[in-house]
């Protein structure tokens, strides 16, 4: 942190929560519409601790191993992206489609690198995690509530647009591998809109009510047990958001977001909403062509 920082640690008593080494687009990899996925056995409590265990040393690692990488930020991002590339191709079965999921990652990730400089704040570039999506580190972090819902909103926009643009060229060339990158781009921006633990979704909406908080846990149990759609790290992220979710509650009244006017909740909330009925429901106009293609 620079010495013209004002961000202060937070005082006894006081909270500030800890800002995001921001997790990538596809915290959870979609599943392919080529592929059924069944529903997710429930396991014992014991293989969910273990599990939970697992994510929670996963994510020091990242979050930690950061600031090593902080160092050698274009071989990493580099580097990574060709692991992830990789990757991502073994799992939809083609290079190309490996390569359309990590710059749609990529994209997403600068949204947020962008706005973090122009808040006048270091971040790398891209880390990108093969599976999990990608991540950055930053050396200093927003000291309220409504520039840290900046930062993460502005990821989604940029995000948007750039499966917008893989959309287009898609009507313009019927090139499936571009109608793979929007679809794929439409479903992970949308997926990081639930405010639950450190997604976008919760950053944005941290400002306007913890009960948002409650809402993305629900969405993310309905979505497991009910309608089938996610995987078992769903579960892992929403127990970890509960002790979050806490928070939220015991921090409500905290200048660090009452400080927030109430048009710029208002803007916030209203954006939120605009970009996931956007993304709902041009990810379900994606699946369809896609479905229809695989036939």
């Amino acid at each position: 942190m620079s010495q013209n920082d004002p961000y202060i640690p937070p005082q006894p008593g006081q909270y500030i929560p800890p800002p995001p080494s921001y997790q990538g687009a596809s915290d959870i990899p979609p599943q392919s519409p080529y592929h059924y996925s069944p529903a997710p056995q429930q396991g014992n409590r014991s293989a969910l601790g273990w599990l939970g265990s697992a994510a929670l040393a996963v994510w020091a690692v990242i979050k930690y191993g950061g600031l090593v990488l902080l160092q050698l930020p274009a071989f990493a991002t580099l580097a990574s992206a060709l692991v992830s590339v990789g990757a991502w191709a073994l799992l939809y079965g083609s290079w190309w489609a490996g390569l359309a999921v990590v710059v749609m990652i990529f994209v997403h990730e600068m949204g947020h690198v962008v706005e973090i400089r122009r808040q006048g704040m270091a971040a790398t570039a891209p880390i990108f995690i093969p599976f999990l999506g990608a991540a950055i580190f930053q050396r200093a972090h927003p000291t309220d509530a409504l520039r840290q819902a900046q930062i993460g909103i502005a990821g989604p926009i940029a995000g948007t647009i750039g499966a917008t643009v893989a959309w287009i060229l898609f009507i313009d060339t019927q090139n499936p591998i571009l109608l793979f990158a929007a679809w794929f781009g439409f479903l992970i921006n949308l997926f990081n809109m639930l405010p639950a633990w450190q997604l976008d979704g919760a950053w944005i909406l941290a400002p306007v009510s913890p009960w948002f908080q409650v809402a993305g846990i629900a969405a993310i149990v309905v979505g497991v047990f009910f309608l089938h759609i996610l995987s078992v790290i769903a579960i892992i992220i929403a127990v970890l958001a509960i002790s979050t979710t806490l928070a939220g509650f015991r921090n409500a009244n905290n200048p660090y977001y009452t400080s927030v006017p109430a048009p710029a909740r208002w803007a916030l909330g209203l954006s939120w909403l605009g970009l996931v009925l956007y993304l709902g429901f041009m990810a379900f106009q994606a699946e369809g062509l896609l479905t229809s293609l695989a036939r």
